[in-house]
């Protein structure tokens, strides 16, 4: 079998009502910029794959895959992973930095090919997936209570909090209202959205830096709070005080989705600057190697939990992901109503991955990835192909 095209669009999700997400400094967002990949082969098989390339970004993957990607893979065989990873690899060096959704559509192919889904391919044996709703918004205490309970409600496990706030005080009191809400049993994240330094910024432009001490005071205060995690509390470069940091918080420090390739993910691990490792297979690195990281990972007793604040297609690559990994016990599930709902993230997909009521993801039984695109949906919301 030979890879016979790759082909990627940038598709436009429009929010209910503009999005404000917490990391953004350039304000609201009326629309979610997306990409889509198929990666084709002479025996009919198509490999699917896509997520969120961030801020403006999709453009230069469509660009990347036109003048890079698609000469360096046609002709090859798609169960020669590790040989594309290595050229996707030189691609995220030197021309575009996320190409990984690439590797995915061609997982995708292979997983078609043998006749299963990818996590069984790659040893996993559970067929779902715990899912927290992962909030993008920063909202007031009450609100976010409200938030929380509603979604407790519905069968979500666990609700990630954004913390944005002048003061340690005014963070500890959203937290605080939501453990109120939402009783002793749910797991409570929360993320400060420190590691890229574009993110420390208020929506208003207004620098909002984090210190060492910041971090680790706030981390003392959320213990008391059963929190679950503290994610992201300082730049993701910045080794020697994140180190410092897990050694001394009372809580799980959690990070590394801004980290690119398995060389700086490799370094993470080495230097114990996690206790929860969260690589994006749309974002970090290629999904095969995440796997491998995984697995390494568990043998130091430390867990993955992908980041995977993505479309549905984003989604359904790092399910299969999760499901592969014996240290992984949540799925991070974007899913901040009324704007980031499933009606909006999945739309490109036949059938939305939608938790049940106990919160739990369950994973398509189809090969592959498991999902199918509806082309009557994305034809429609396509801005740009290659």
């Amino acid at each position: 079998m030979k890879i016979t095209d790759v082909r990627a669009r940038v598709v436009e999700l429009r929010y209910p009502r503009p999005f404000r997400p917490s990391w953004a400094p350039e304000g609201p967002h009326p629309a979610m910029s997306a990409v889509i990949v198929e990666v084709e082969t002479d025996e009919g098989l198509v490999g699917v794959s896509g997520g969120d390339m961030g801020h403006g970004t999709g453009p230069m993957l469509l660009e990347a895959v036109r003048g890079w990607i698609r000469p360096q893979l046609l002709g090859l065989d798609p169960f020669d992973t590790t040989h594309i990873a290595n050229r996707l690899r030189y691609v995220a060096e030197y021309v575009f930095p996320r190409p990984w959704v690439v590797g995915v559509a061609v997982w995708d192919v292979v997983g078609k090919a043998c006749g299963q889904p990818l996590y069984k391919l790659w040893g996993g044996h559970s067929g779902a997936v715990r899912a927290y709703a992962s909030f993008g918004e920063v909202r007031d205490a009450a609100r976010r209570a409200d938030d929380a309970q509603r979604v407790a409600e519905e069968g979500f496990q666990g609700v990630k909090l954004r913390v944005h706030a002048d003061t340690i005080a005014e963070d500890v009191a959203q937290v605080a209202a939501v453990r109120e809400a939402v009783g002793p049993d749910m797991a409570i994240m929360v993320d400060a959205n420190q590691a890229a330094a574009r993110w420390r910024y208020r929506p208003d432009g207004t620098r909002m830096l984090w210190d060492y001490e910041r971090a680790l005071t706030t981390a003392r205060e959320l213990a008391d709070l059963g929190v679950a995690w503290l994610e992201e509390p300082l730049p993701r470069h910045d080794y020697r005080a994140l180190c410092e940091l897990t050694r001394a918080s009372p809580i799980p420090i959690a990070g590394g989705e801004h980290n690119r390739g398995i060389g700086q993910l490799v370094r993470l691990l080495e230097d114990d600057c996690f206790d929860i490792y969260q690589p994006d297979a749309n974002e970090s690195e290629e999904i095969g190697a995440l796997r491998d990281f995984g697995a390494v990972a568990a043998a130091k007793q430390r867990r993955v939990i992908p980041h995977a604040w993505a479309t549905g297609l984003g989604v359904a690559g790092n399910l299969q992901l999760c499901a592969s990994l014996p240290n992984c016990d949540w799925l991070e599930y974007p899913y901040d109503p009324p704007v980031i709902v499933p009606e909006v993230f999945h739309a490109m997909l036949t059938t939305p991955l939608v938790p049940d009521s106990s919160g739990l993801v369950r994973l398509p039984d189809g090969p592959g990835l498991g999902v199918e695109l509806d082309h009557a949906a994305i034809e429609p919301i396509t801005i740009a192909q290659v």
